[in-house]
């Protein structure tokens, strides 16, 4: 195979290039080749798909040159095929930039991290932010490529902070001294996260505020304070794992700590029930 395209003079980048100019008139007439940045750019709707071609020369490379064209022309073909079911799906849902939102998870599972549109939340990835396609479960990153959807993170934050954090009620206890942020049936208000300083409890929080997350569509908050934190972390710890455990939309029985903008999750000591402060938080929190 080496010693034919040797012989040939052929280099599989540029052949694959003219391969894909001459048929591209056919196939894909709507279409541009980016010769100088090895891409095929293709239209969807308002949009378009950079698609590199390294994987397709990498593919003639393996194989001798006589079996150039056919591979080139069916990967086109595909290629084709791909954007026209895209165009066909967005018409469908509309515009789908519109529809993405974030929701705040425990951790995902390694393998099923690699499939979707999600990044770390929280002091050591305690949880993931992950993209919701709003009506369509969550986003792979092979789905988001076959409907040619560009910045999903920036669109599905700003939208979820814009559209759904508003709608959420907030009612305070006075007897436990513990905020309810909540919306029945909504899967996003773990979301309120990024966005927590709009829903603390009012007055002065200087130590943060313990989080609980028992439902998606339901936070707790209480603000921590000097000399009655091991009472109230036990208490939302308690509240938080009943809630769980009846809840139709479960999201994680853990409690965690907020303070400076960020989230750790909270432990207690084996032997003596009090809380384990976080090592972050230890120079700022003497009480």
């Amino acid at each position: 195979m080496e010693t034919e395209q040797a012989a040939s003079g052929a280099a599989p980048a540029d052949e694959v290039r003219a391969l894909v100019a001459a048929l591209l008139p056919s196939l894909a007439p709507h279409a541009m080749l980016d010769a100088d940045n090895g891409l095929l750019v293709l239209p969807v709707g308002t949009a378009h798909a950079d698609i590199s071609l390294d994987a397709i020369t990498a593919a003639c490379a393996r194989v001798p040159q006589a079996a150039w064209p056919g591979r080139v022309e069916a990967w086109l073909a595909a290629k084709a095929a791909q954007v026209t079911a895209a165009l066909a799906e967005r018409d469908r849902l509309g515009v789908l930039e519109e529809r993405l939102r974030v929701q705040i998870t425990p951790r995902v599972a390694d393998a099923e991290r690699a499939e979707l549109m999600c990044t770390p939340y929280g002091d050591g990835g305690v949880l993931d932010m992950v993209i919701v396609l709003d009506g369509r479960g969550r986003l792979t990153r092979q789905r988001s490529g076959q409907l040619v959807i560009h910045d999903p993170e920036s669109h599905a934050l700003a939208n979820t902070l814009r559209d759904e954090l508003p709608s959420f009620t907030v009612t305070d206890d006075a007897d436990t001294g513990v905020r309810t942020v909540s919306k029945p049936g909504s899967p996003y208000v773990t979301s309120v996260l990024p966005a927590l300083q709009r829903f603390l409890p009012p007055g002065p929080c200087p130590y943060g505020v313990l989080v609980a997350l028992p439902r998606y569509s339901e936070v707790l908050l209480t603000p921590v304070a000097p000399g009655a934190l091991d009472e109230a972390a036990r208490a939302l710890q308690e509240r938080a794992r009943l809630g769980f455990c009846v809840a139709d939309d479960p999201c994680d029985d853990r409690l965690f700590w907020w303070a400076d903008e960020k989230l750790y999750a909270v432990g207690f000591g084996r032997f003596s029930g009090r809380v384990k402060v976080p090592g972050a938080l230890r120079a700022a929190v003497r009480f």
